[in-house]
């Protein structure tokens, strides 16, 4: 039986919370909430205490501990001093290394009680602030890392009693195995990187703070604005946070629009900032409003699927009593027909004496397609290479299939601009 938690090196956020299709494109690890720095006695130890495990309420108590806060006695997070004796604090301000710039920046923190003979943290503080006075102090023993305040923070938001504020933290993060965001592809990171990041550092905020569900919503992109500062390494942490500046909620308290400022830091400098507004719609509302704004083309449009995708389709046909397929490649499709491609497989006869082919598709996210098809016209590519080329009507789907290939088209088709007609 475990007897305390296991701290890992980076907790790298699961695709489903940032709405991408592959893990490695996925940029965001040790997602939180902001830490509150005290918590009363009465809520620490009572709903706090009985409402998570034994394990977990261990841990927290390697982070908070009871004594005198600037409001009386709490459980008060373990990082800066809340009190510093006179004598310690003039003997600190002496030493040669702290500059007149550096007293008067803690001194806008802590305010001299003369009767305590102390000085006391009156004012609230960022975790950048939090980071330089542990570093002016010279405790940096005392430093909480992102991976433990994520660990912190999961713990804490289920504890309803615990205040939430609206503001959140996360650290971009970059598979080593990524094709592209990584060494020694590139020497810095990118501001198209660093805007991804922050886009799908807001989306996971929805999902994991405001209650978004991951299926039957899609998020509409209203605004998103970058702004760079400075140049950023690619061997440096780079920390990110948000503030939820507006947040409106549907009827089942779930979020439904967001104002989101993202401000990017790294070595403790601002480096960038990202502000963004998004509507969470009903995927059934935001398909009728597609509906209204469908596009008018001369001629049937055509796309061109993603390439791994272009294997996903079985055409069948009967040959005597004997069910077969065809073995080809989808080269494009549309709601009315597709178009394939096969090599080294002359396309059977029955395709022109059949006028009821069975097609089968397969789409990630977008599901199956299902339905029956006519052969209008067969040719040869290459000859010497024995490929041929075939297109299809669509003669029968469901309303289901028709939804799940419109789905397919808009996620994984490329409009073919100029498109040849047989």
């Amino acid at each position: 039986m475990k007897t305390n938690l296991e701290i890992p090196e980076v907790i790298v956020l699961d695709k489903t919370y940032t709405r991408v299709y592959l893990q490695e494109d996925s940029f965001i690890s040790n997602l939180r909430r902001a830490l509150p720095r005290e918590i009363s006695i009465e809520h620490f130890e009572k709903p706090l205490k009985s409402q998570i495990s034994e394990i977990d309420f261990n841990f927290l108590q390697n982070y908070y501990e009871r004594r005198n806060g600037a409001n009386g006695e709490a459980y008060i997070l373990r990082t800066i001093p809340q009190r510093i004796r006179v004598d310690i604090a003039n003997a600190f301000f002496a030493q040669d290394y702290i500059t007149r710039e550096d007293k008067d920046y803690l001194l806008k923190f802590y305010v001299l009680d003369e009767g305590l003979e102390r000085y006391i943290l009156r004012h609230s503080i960022t975790e950048s602030d939090e980071i330089k006075m542990l570093k002016l102090f010279n405790l940096k023993s005392l430093h909480i890392n992102n991976v433990q305040k994520a660990m912190i923070s999961e713990i804490l938001e289920s504890v309803k009693e615990i205040e939430k504020k609206f503001i959140f933290f996360a650290n971009l993060y970059t598979s080593p195995k990524h094709k592209f965001f990584s060494p020694p592809n590139l020497k810095h990171v990118s501001g198209m990187q660093i805007t991804e990041a922050a886009r799908q550092f807001a989306i996971a905020i929805c999902h994991k703070f405001g209650s978004v569900p991951f299926e039957g919503v899609t998020f509409l992109l209203q605004s998103l604005k970058s702004e760079f500062y400075q140049y950023a390494k690619v061997n440096m942490p780079i920390k990110m946070r948000a503030i939820a500046k507006d947040v409106k909620f549907a009827k089942d308290k779930t979020w439904n629009f967001v104002d989101i400022e993202i401000t990017v830091y790294q070595e403790n400098v601002e480096i960038s900032k990202v502000t963004t507004i998004a509507t969470i719609l009903p995927l059934k509302v935001y398909q009728r409003l597609k509906s209204g704004q469908q596009e008018l083309y001369e001629i049937d449009p055509r796309f061109r699927p993603s390439e791994r995708f272009r294997n996903n389709i079985s055409i069948r046909y009967l040959e005597g009593d004997q069910m077969k397929k065809w073995v080809c490649h989808i080269e494009n499709f549309s709601v009315g027909g597709f178009m394939v491609k096969a090599e080294g497989a002359l396309p059977p006869k029955q395709f022109t004496e059949n006028e009821d082919l069975e097609f089968f598709m397969h789409f990630d996210i977008a599901g199956f397609v299902h339905g029956k098809c006519k052969n209008t016209w067969t040719r040869v590519e290459r000859e010497e290479e024995d490929t041929f080329l075939a297109g299809f009507s669509i003669i029968e789907m469901t309303n289901v299939d028709t939804e799940n290939l419109k789905e397919a088209i808009g996620r994984f088709g490329r409009l073919i601009e100029e498109r040849d007609l047989y």
